[in-house]
């Protein structure tokens, strides 16, 4: 959480799992709230979960997508100011720290233009989440 904490720019966050309890959701939204540049796509599975952290962050005006076109959106990653990637198969939940998790911190330009690329590209083919209720009710999906 201290490198969202130290954010000063921006933020793009590829999430499978987000849950609220962990502290990075409520990171996200401190980081949003003294004004970074947080943006958000989610699987499509995300926003319906049990303490999903799409709402709390939606709700504080972070702008969320879905990424409803893959089978899975499976990624785990945020990009913070161009320069700083997090990657590795933890997702932001609270359940990760009990698990054996892996997270990459990575201090590289190259690097985090590559997975801002990707996010990039994603959210081209991801829609704009607005509520909950929208999107949860069956069928949707």
């Amino acid at each position: 959480m201290q490198a969202i904490d130290h954010a000063r720019r921006e933020i793009l966050v590829g999430a499978y799992g987000l849950t609220t309890g962990s502290g990075i959701v409520e990171a996200l939204v401190r980081a949003y709230q003294r004004g970074v540049e947080v943006k958000l796509i989610a699987d499509k599975t995300t926003p319906c979960g049990h303490s999903s952290g799409i709402d709390l962050l939606a709700s504080a005006g972070v702008p969320v997508w879905i990424d409803h076109s893959a089978r899975i959106a499976h990624a785990k990653t945020m990009v913070i100011d161009g320069t700083l990637t997090l990657n590795g198969s933890y997702n932001w939940t609270r359940g990760a720290a009990a698990n054996s998790e892996d997270l990459n911190l990575v201090a590289s330009p190259a690097v985090a233009e590559a997975y801002a690329a990707h996010w990039r590209g994603r959210q081209a083919l991801s829609v704009r989440f607005d509520r909950r209720e929208d999107w949860c009710r069956a069928g949707v999906r």
